[in-house]
């Protein structure tokens, strides 16, 4: 249940997690992509946004508790025990529940703003766009890795 998510942190051991203000970049980056892929109008974006701001703060709290957990687990150093990774299953499942439950709370809220077919656009646009995101952080990690060099033409 939760391997895809140790997997994707294991892959990821080596990468600093963005500072404050790069996240704020990131974030700003990532609103101007979902607005124009979505093709919002200034009137649709005005009532979109604070609403997946706060789907997106409360999504981010639900996978911060389940990163928590994970990481408690890799420092606390001794064996896991049967009784450890039953907890550690059962709340993995409970956080991916409450996620869904989340989503679906607000899909509706989002088709009331923005329509069905932009809200079914909007997991494709935030997909493609944090693959990119992390695309290019994977490039930049191999950069520096390679003393600097990086292969020419890639950003």
């Amino acid at each position: 249940v939760l391997l895809g998510v140790t997997a994707a942190h294991a892959q990821n051991e080596d990468m600093p997690p963005p500072s404050g203000e790069r996240m704020k970049e990131i974030k700003a980056q990532k609103s101007a992509y979902i607005t124009a892929q979505l093709g919002l109008t200034p009137e649709q974006a005005q009532q979109f946004w604070p609403i997946y701001n706060e789907y997106d703060e409360k999504q981010d709290a639900l996978r911060k508790e389940t990163r928590d957990m994970l990481n408690d687990l890799r420092e606390g150093g001794t064996a896991m025990t049967e009784a450890d990774a039953n907890r550690i299953l059962d709340k993995g499942l409970e956080n991916r529940q409450k996620e869904l439950d989340l989503e679906k709370a607000y899909a509706e809220r989002f088709k009331k703003c923005i329509g069905a077919v932009k809200t079914l656009q909007l997991r494709k646009a935030e997909r493609d766009f944090n693959k990119e995101v992390l695309k290019r952080f994977r490039d930049r990690m191999e950069e520096r890795r390679e003393g600097g060099g990086g292969r020419p033409g890639r950003r």
